[in-house]
């Protein structure tokens, strides 16, 4: 699909049902379009490092498997798929109009009123919701297809290394003393994971390695009567199996960037009571280790949004969305450096 053909379908509103307004949210691999009542996802005719939506049948499939691995956790939002057809005039979402020239997710549109970072940002996060969230999150967990096997150690350090791709950004933005900081964390990240890799097969045995969500923060989550947790990575199976203690960690570590350290607490504390698997200490490091990952990960992925935004100027909300990341960081690896 084209930007042109993208924009006809807007214009129009050449969508199978009624809406007064179609809006467009697009990120880096998609296109969104959120209508009244529905909201209609087409992916991005692109092929990157870690993901390929480059053909007409990928698109499809990579559609078809993002309703299947959502429908885990939100069966009520993910419909099924549509096709978009090609007219005389433009293009429709729908219809039987000759052959498809790609594809889109259909999803049922929630009340965004409910969506847990702007309930975070109004302070309107209570404990119950939290301790349905960890309900939910740990019987997933259970339930969940067990992985052969898992990440191993030294898949995880170059994962967590791979900051320094955008250290010069960093230091130029967050001052010289985050490249040492990084330097000194990756020094720390491959001796801790050397020493902890018979743990981390053992935990692969124990069946703590799952096919999960693999993008688990607060703003893929609405809190409903029932939590409905969406957008799940399906284009990437590697991105999505993984330790559930990495999952736990990333969503405890957002709680925290929103400064809710009693919720990110609550919420470990119900999850672990329900899905018992932090048996030990190492454990215990490890849980820690995967909250300094995941906030290296999501400083990495801001600073690399950023780069692409650099010809209009940092925003405000941007560099401090930057600045929390980098300070969990660095919490993270000040205490497993110095008080284990």
């Amino acid at each position: 699909m084209t930007e042109a053909q993208l924009q006809y379908l807007i214009a129009h509103k050449a969508v199978p049902h009624p809406t007064n307004t179609l809006e467009l949210v697009e990120t880096h691999i998609s296109w969104v379009l959120l209508g009244d009542a529905f909201v209609y996802k087409i992916k991005k005719p692109l092929k990157l490092s870690f993901l390929d939506f480059s053909t007409l049948a990928k698109r499809k499939a990579y559609c078809e498997q993002e309703v299947v691995l959502n429908r885990r956790l939100a069966p009520a939002m993910y419909l099924g798929i549509l096709p978009v057809h090609e007219t005389s005039g433009g293009c429709v979402l729908g219809g039987p109009a000759g052959g498809p020239i790609d594809y889109a997710v259909l999803m049922r549109r929630m009340d965004t009123s409910r969506q847990m970072d702007l309930l975070l940002e109004r302070g309107a996060v209570d404990l119950e919701s939290i301790h349905g969230l960890a309900d939910r999150i740990a019987q997933f967990h259970r339930d969940a297809d067990k992985v052969p096997e898992g990440e191993d150690w030294r898949e995880l350090y170059e994962e967590f290394a791979d900051l320094k791709t955008v250290q010069a950004f960093l230091e130029d933005h967050l001052g010289r003393h985050t490249g040492r900081l990084i330097q000194d964390a990756n020094e720390w990240a491959l001796n801790f994971l050397k020493g902890v890799r018979g743990r981390i097969g053992e935990r692969n045995a124990r069946g703590f390695v799952v096919d999960g969500h693999g993008d688990l923060h607060c703003r893929n989550i609405f809190l409903l009567e029932e939590p409905v947790i969406f957008d799940c990575i399906e284009f990437n199976e590697d991105f999505r199996k993984l330790d559930v203690l990495s999952e736990v960690a990333f969503l405890a570590m957002d709680l925290e960037r929103f400064g809710r350290k009693e919720l990110s607490a609550a919420f470990c504390k119900r999850y672990f009571a329900q899905y018992p698997c932090l048996e030990n200490k190492t454990d215990e490091r490890l849980f820690l280790f995967y909250k300094m990952y995941r906030a290296n990960v999501r400083m990495k992925v801001t600073a690399i949004q950023l780069l692409g935004k650099m010809d209009r100027g940092i925003h405000p909300e941007e560099r401090s969305l930057l600045t929390n990341f980098h300070g969990l960081f660095r919490s993270y690896y000040i205490e497993l450096s110095t008080s284990w």
